[in-house]
């Protein structure tokens, strides 16, 4: 987590500059008598969150003591109330640390000071700034938002108001045949069995589940502890640390999906100790010691919206840093939607995680949707002459594998390619239908669609007032590859292209081609729903089944793709381990992920050379920690990036297309909206007739894709750390300043 420190008052400004410089701020003496020597005088930071994102009354607060300065004469305030009694001094007596609560809604005042000094003698402040455990600091909820605390076992959901719920303990025992049972009271079970951490400590394997609702989500803490000596109050002296048990990490949890929203969505306790990864679900992380922590929203099946994912994150890793400490590192592991949100939001909030582990990675939910939404236009193609047009020919078109049964990867895109762009479907049964979005009954309902999912960062069509749209069609030449491959005929590539036509607001299939926002497409990409690979160079494990020949959705191309925007962006994929094996492999990823992910974190602490992040991740990656994948006989083989490589790997695990790269994308897949050029007979391995010429052009009046340039509106991230208080509208929350405003963009832009 960034440890955000505070600004200094008055003092010399080169020794400001400098000490900003070094990556810390530190509050100087207001007043410095002639001859005195300029240092460091006081230093508050908070730890458990940065200080204007502080939530729920408290914080974590560590007060660096000068040198002149003694314990017993230090008053730390807050808002004029002496809080000193809330931290603790450490054994060199040089900090204080504690919980400090009381904070009101809003922004508050902690000062630090000598005893009987004058307020303005030898002191320092710094202004935190609390909002409501319900969330929103970085914009408004959907509405309506049902609240799931009753399914979830929390408690019924509040008459009115955010969904909240008191905080909830429960304990579970692994028993010696296996079994995940409750803890009864009293002695402990015979049968319970035992575990050792990664550290190499064995403790009974015996678990706390904290329960209780963080920004309108259920969320659950799980680790190992002792129930006759419970963790509590652990930054008092009369409280008790985290034991044994803890290995001092925190793993992260994440879950697949991608669907309407408008709700908490609803889980068990449980889910935190058996964690899946979809290939198997395991107890990996708390065999190991790790703590473990996920949210209801951090399930992008409940709402695949990332920014409410990553504020959820935030806040339940402030929640865990107050209630047993503050982590060594934070490693995720989360498959399909959960490789998205890992992925998004380590490109857009970096800090939150130390290591990611996408499984069936995905580098976003938007730019997959593109070819997801083609699958469909293209399905209602096929159907109109499904005999002319088998699985190995609409191959040829979609780019995907063929299953055994004869469909294609589109198959099983069908569902979604209707439930993301549409404003009807996709919907949880707990949303009520009343609730919803009827162009005829209800025009003013909740809408389903992705866009308006992520209405706070896309903004409104002030034509439609929905979520600006970011689907386009437009010079799209479907089946191109298969054209100059000779697999389908120039007419049929004309009456492919001719037909295909495009979806309305709703959704609804029109003759036309679709035309995107081109504000909603520049906000996709300034602010952080593409993808483009900045930020990604902490270390990352990537792994899957191999599932291309079963039409399944999560197809081994989406992997490639996320490297590649890595490779543009950041010139190396050095950071990232890959790992592929069978559909039906048993290799124990996840262990094996968090072994190693562990051995790559103590490196990079144990490294104190000069040198950027990148190059100190890259530089410690553990030599053991290849690029790999298992064939049917689980043997293990190098798997190089290039995928010309005629080895075991790209044998047994080969890359396909989807139908923006069988029409000639690249293979990054990150162009939302093509820049046109005319149509030239050079681009094409056929000969066209010249009425099929003639036709060919105005099939495509304007001109045809250029994937040569990169796409309409494709710009690079706007900034991290944003918040968007209202639709379209961004504002920096590390910096305060207006996202929107010009002369704060990147110098790459001009």
């Amino acid at each position: 987590m960034d440890r955000t420190t505070t600004a200094g008052t008055t003092g010399n400004r080169l020794r400001r500059f400098l000490l900003r410089s070094a990556g810390t701020v530190a509050i100087c003496a207001a007043v410095f008598p002639a001859g005195a020597q300029f240092g460091p005088d006081w230093e508050i930071r908070v730890l458990s969150s940065r200080p204007n994102l502080v939530s729920g009354g408290d914080a974590v607060i560590e007060v660096q003591l000068p040198r002149h300065a003694r314990k017993d004469d230090v008053v730390v305030r807050l808002n004029g109330a002496e809080v000193t009694e809330q931290l603790s001094a450490d054994s060199s007596g040089a900090k204080l640390t504690g919980l400090v609560s009381g904070m009101r809604e809003g922004k508050n005042q902690l000062t630090v000071g000598d005893r009987g000094q004058r307020w303005w003698q030898h002191s320092g402040r710094l202004e935190v700034v609390n909002n409501p455990i319900s969330g929103e600091m970085f914009g408004p909820h959907q509405r309506p938002w049902i609240c799931e605390t009753e399914a979830s076992g929390v408690g019924a959901p509040p008459a009115a108001g955010p969904c909240l719920a008191a905080t909830k303990y429960e304990w579970f025992y692994r028993s010696t045949s296996g079994a995940l049972l409750p803890l009864p009271a009293g002695p402990l079970p015979n049968d319970v069995a035992t575990t050792t951490t990664i550290d190499g400590t064995t403790v009974n394997y015996i678990v706390r589940v904290e329960s209780g609702t963080i920004n309108e989500s259920i969320y659950r803490i799980a680790i190992l502890d002792d129930p006759s000596n419970p963790i509590r109050d652990p930054w008092s002296p009369a409280g008790k640390k985290p034991g044994p048990g803890w290995n001092g990490k925190l793993f992260y949890h994440f879950v697949g999906g991608a669907a309407a929203g408008f709700r908490s969505g609803r889980n068990s306790a449980t889910n935190v100790i058996n964690v899946s990864d979809t290939i198997s679900t395991r107890d990996e992380p708390l065999r190991l010691g790790f703590a473990v922590a996920t949210a209801t929203r951090n399930v992008f099946g409940t709402g695949a919206d990332e920014v409410v994912s990553a504020e959820t994150v935030m806040m339940v890793k402030e929640r865990f840093i107050e209630k047993y400490g503050v982590p060594k590192y934070t490693v995720a592991l989360g498959s399909s939607g959960g490789a998205m949100q890992q992925q998004l939001i380590a490109h857009n909030y970096p800090g939150l995680f130390d290591a990611i582990t996408p499984v069936r990675s995905y580098p976003d939910i938007m730019s997959v949707s593109v070819d997801v939404i083609d699958c469909g236009l293209l399905n209602n193609f096929f159907s109109k002459n499904p005999a002319n047009w088998p699985a190995d020919r609409r191959a040829k078109v979609d780019g995907y594998a063929i299953d055994p049964r004869g469909r294609t990867n589109c198959d099983g895109w069908l569902r979604f390619s209707f439930d993301w762009p549409g404003p009807t479907d996709g919907f949880d049964s707990v949303v009520p239908e009343a609730l919803r979005y009827n162009a005829a009954t209800n025009p003013g309902g909740a809408r389903g669609t992705l866009q308006d999912g992520s209405v706070n960062s896309m903004g409104i069509n002030p034509l439609t007032g929905f979520a600006r749209t970011y689907y386009d069609n437009i010079g799209v030449q479907y089946g191109l590859k298969a054209l100059n491959q000779g697999a389908i005929t120039v007419t049929e590539f004309l009456d492919l292209n001719e037909s295909i036509g495009g979806i309305d607001v709703d959704a609804n299939p029109v003759p036309s081609r679709s035309q995107g926002d081109l504000i909603g497409i520049k906000n996709a990409y300034r602010y952080g729903r593409i993808n483009d690979g900045e930020n990604m160079t902490l270390p990352i494990i990537q792994y899957r089944n191999y599932v291309d020949f079963q039409a399944d959705i999560h197809s081994f191309h989406r992997s490639r793709s996320m490297l590649e925007r890595m490779e543009k962006a950041n010139g190396t994929t050095a950071n990232v381990a890959r790992w592929t094996m069978p559909e039906n492999g048993t290799v124990n990823f996840m262990r094996m992920a968090l072994l190693a992910h562990d051995e790559w974190q103590r490196n990079i602490a144990a490294d104190s050379a000069p040198g950027s992040y990148a190059q100190r991740v890259i530089r410690n990656r553990p030599a053991s920690l290849k690029n790999q994948c298992w064939d049917n006989a689980g043997v293990t083989h190098d798997h190089p990036f290039d995928t010309s490589d005629p080895g075991v790997c790209n044998t047994q695990f080969p890359v396909h297309d989807d139908p923006r790269i069988a029409a000639g994308g690249p293979r990054s897949g990150d162009i939302l909206k093509c820049h046109l050029k005319a149509v030239s007979r050079y681009d094409y391995a056929v000969t066209f007739t010249d009425a099929e010429w003639r036709r060919l052009r105005m099939i495509f009046p304007n001109g045809v894709c250029d994937w040569s340039k990169r796409g309409v509106e494709q710009r690079p991230l706007k900034d991290t750390w944003l918040a968007f208080p209202k639709p379209g509208h961004a504002v920096r929350l590390d910096r305060g300043l207006d996202a929107d405003d010009d002369r704060f963009d990147d110098h790459r832009d001009r």
